[in-house]
């Protein structure tokens, strides 16, 4: 697949990694930048850019091991795009499973690398 940018962009990207037997995403997910062509910026603009990209990506691994922060932000963006914050329904009960069955959302925190 290509991916085009425009100039003076910088793009994250999360991209799904490992998928199960029956090609279900398991979660494990991996992040990359692309820069495009630098047009109008200097230099420390794009750094900038580029580091504001990074820091995004950092979240991704710190929210894996505090999820108090995960809530957190969670919750702000929430209220930014107008979401309910009070539907938290990303656990499923399945019995025999000794609780560890998620619901997958496309807003559900995954593990893997970032």
């Amino acid at each position: 697949m290509t991916r085009t940018i425009e100039e003076d962009e910088v793009a994250l990207i999360l991209s799904p990694v490992e998928f199960d037997k029956k090609g279900d995403w398991t979660g494990e997910l991996a992040t990359g930048l692309i820069v495009g062509e630098n047009n109008k910026m200097c230099v420390e603009d794009l750094a900038y850019l580029i580091h504001l990209a990074t820091l995004m990506g950092a979240f991704l691994q710190m929210a894996q091991d505090d999820e108090n922060l995960y809530r957190e932000v969670e919750d702000y963006r929430n209220e930014v795009m107008g979401l309910d914050n009070d539907v938290k329904e990303m656990y499923e009960e399945v019995e025999g499973t000794d609780g560890k069955v998620v619901k997958l959302t496309r807003f559900t925190k995954t593990l893997g690398n970032a």
